[in-house]
């Protein structure tokens, strides 16, 4: 079981114009990650970056290779460090703070926070560089860690920012000047920029007095849970410790959950392939008025600092690289496997700090009900709340609520556009209405294109989905374990076989360390049996008396194991295909065997495709721009046979006849 952890809300001493302007403009000093004979300027870092070795050895290679002047290579390296180069000025980030705080209160937002976890860190900083690695789920990520590192007196971090907002009218330069700095999405295809991001970031990591802030994921995680990470930012951050220019450098690990996302229209549509609308000041000038509402709380819970260097114990940290100058020493391969292998393992860190709140208790509750067709009355939600809320405390899932009634009340305040109680007070999810889509969308669609009464059965099914996924790595490995069992009976060699496969598919859509599985898969086992999910004879498993957990973990994976035997049997009947044409055909196959919607989701069918990859099902061939699949068929017939014969079989119509829905012209009339 996970420990009670004491989360504050540090807004609630602001919520008076006199406590925002006087908190925003008070004297600051805050506390360095580390203490330098230098203090570096921005300007400074951008100077030490130019005049690097490593940078004029790169201009060198590249006059060779292309006969451009050195000159004019020179002034590409400056104009590059000027695009993405941070800034930091005081005063902008007071009234951006100020902004902040007011924004906040007219979204009705509390901010809870780990404290004891904050102070904790702020004693151990100063004499190594921070990372500080929050999950990515929404755009306000960026502002909510530089607002608690002024509430905390702690340096601004600098933050790592995709060219997205670059490019936006005043939001990009007040952005900069916030300690932001710009990187590209792809470093493909211009190696002098790839060379001058990499010292600039190397430099900012062991010459800057602040942390170093930036997301492993890449991009927004559009499910809401933590998806694999990417390697790039992190290998070159760490490039300073393995070049032996800082002695250690520390990793602070960060969940941040939501009650209630800004973007989840907007990403329920992605899911189903609407593309994302171009970021532009204009944009969120127009988004601002819809923020005039209820967004519940955020909780931001900081991991325990995490030690690069006693993570390593001292592996790879001494090779030939070290023979050479400083600034010319590169990561070796063996250390780049040492940064995937932080990486995944961070990620792992940020899902144990996972912060379930009753919005994400309250929509596994409204899912089931959904499931079952069965709506249920406001004291069984309440009771139904409870029981949910103690199946993730004994599976180590951390809990916050306090007094459950209220707490769902005000949450079906922050969610009344997506569920509401009837007028015999059942809980109900609210329909989607049929959107007329432009021929321009249309166009733009990046998989099959919907019908309108898909669509608007789809939304509201996949937005509930985005609270129920935060929480699903808790319950993943003790779910398959049941449905292995629900099948037939089986000893624990073939449990355990078909547990690890079925796992592996499923690598991408709920991430693990594949070298703890063997401790998770005894720990989920030994959980199953203590809760009576299964019992076990002394000879074989077999499925055991509490049919209300049973049911619970057999839906919760349902639609995941559905969209990979959906993939399997696309990819067996086309042998070779393109990922894009892939994802149409699920999608395609999805809606005619009206499947649980979810599964029409984009990324949730591309999770399953590399899943497949990764047990060695497909092939995976990146040919010119495009990624294409080759079959290899005893394999995933293979695959296709293990997922159908634990695939658990729910006859749901998730339409308007589904006595949970309650449809959008009923809720006009109420």
């Amino acid at each position: 079981m996970c420990e009670q952890v004491n989360f504050v809300d540090i807004l609630e001493p602001r919520r008076t114009q006199s406590g925002i302007f006087s908190f925003m403009s008070r004297n600051w000093y805050p506390q360095r990650t580390q203490i330098l004979d230098r203090y570096c300027s921005p300007e400074d870092l951008k100077n030490i970056v130019e005049n690097s070795a490593y940078l004029d050895a790169i201009i060198e290679a590249e006059c060779s290779r292309t006969g451009v002047n050195k000159a004019k290579l020179q002034r590409n390296v400056h104009s590059y460090l000027e695009e993405m180069g941070l800034d930091k000025k005081l005063h902008i980030i007071r009234w951006m703070g100020v902004i902040f705080l007011k924004i906040s209160f007219m979204m009705k937002i509390k901010m809870f926070v780990n404290e004891a976890a904050v102070l904790n860190l702020k004693s151990t900083i100063g004499k190594n560089p921070v990372l500080f690695l929050p999950t990515h789920r929404s755009y306000a990520d960026f502002c909510l860690m530089t607002y608690l590192c002024y509430h905390y007196d702690i340096d601004f971090p600098a933050v790592a920012a995709g060219m997205d907002f670059y490019s936006m009218a005043v939001i990009g330069r007040r952005m900069r000047e916030t300690c932001a700095f710009y990187i590209r999405r792809t470093l493909v295809g211009d190696q002098l920029y790839a060379a001058t991001l990499k010292q600039y970031v190397r430099t900012l990591v062991a010459k800057h007095c602040a942390p170093i802030e930036f997301f492993l994921e890449g991009t927004r995680s559009r499910s809401n849970k933590s998806i694999p990470p990417k390697y790039g930012m992190l290998s070159m951050c760490l490039m300073p410790l393995f070049a032996h220019e800082v002695t250690d450098i520390t990793i602070v690990p960060i969940n941040i959950s939501y009650d209630r996302l800004m973007e989840q229209s907007l990403f329920a549509y992605e899911h189903l392939g609407v593309p994302k609308p171009k970021e532009s000041t204009g944009g969120l000038l127009k988004a601002l008025h819809n923020l005039n509402d209820h967004f519940g709380s955020i909780y931001v819970n900081l991991g325990n600092p995490l030690s690069v260097r006693e993570y390593l114990k001292n592996n790879t940290l001494y090779t030939r690289e070290t023979l050479k100058p400083v600034d010319l020493q590169q990561l070796t391969n063996e250390q780049f496997k040492q940064v995937q292998s932080i990486a995944d393992y961070v990620t792992t860190l940020q899902q144990k700090n996972t912060v379930a709140t009753i919005s994400n208790l309250l929509s596994l509750v409204l899912m089931q009900s959904v499931i079952k067709n069965e709506p249920l009355h406001f004291d069984e939600v309440l009771q139904e709340v409870n029981w949910m809320a103690t199946v993730l405390r004994h599976l180590g899932g951390s809990v916050f609520e306090n007094d459950v009634k209220s707490s769902v009340e005000r949450i079906l305040v922050v969610h009344g556009k997506m569920m509401r109680l009837d007028r015999q007070r059942r809980l109900r999810l609210i329909s989607g209405v049929l959107m007329d889509m432009s021929n321009d969308i249309e166009k733009k669609m990046k998989g099959h294109t919907l019908q309108a009464q898909t669509m608007a059965v789809a939304v509201p099914i996949i937005q509930l989905q985005l609270y129920v996924n935060p929480i699903l790595h808790c319950l993943v490995s003790p779910a398959i374990i049941c449905l292995i069992v629900h099948k037939n009976l089986v000893d624990k060699v073939k449990l355990e076989v078909d547990y690890h496969q079925i796992r592996k598919m499923l690598s991408h859509e709920f991430f693990y360390l594949e070298h703890e599985e063997e401790n998770r898969f005894s720990k989920a086992l030994e959980y199953c049996i203590e809760n009576k999910v299964v019992t076990y004879n002394g000879d074989v498993y077999s499925l055991g008396e509490d049919t209300k957990l049973q049911y619970l973990l057999k839906w919760s994976v349902w639609p995941a194991l559905t969209t990979v035997l959906k993939c399997a049997e696309i990819m067996l009947k086309q042998c070779s295909c393109e990922h894009k044409q892939a994802l149409k055909l699920v999608q395609q196959d999805v809606e005619l065997a009206r499947c649980h919607p979810y599964c029409l989701s984009l990324e949730a069918a591309t999770n399953c495709l590399q899943g497949l990859v990764a047990v060695g099902a497909m092939i995976k061939l990146k040919r010119e721009q495009e990624v294409t699949y080759e079959v290899v068929p005893t394999v995933m017939e293979n695959c296709h046979s293990i997922i159908k014969s634990i695939l658990p079989q729910f006859a749901v119509e998730f339409g308007s006849s589904n006595a949970v829905m309650l449809d959008d012209r009923t809720l006009s009339r109420l």
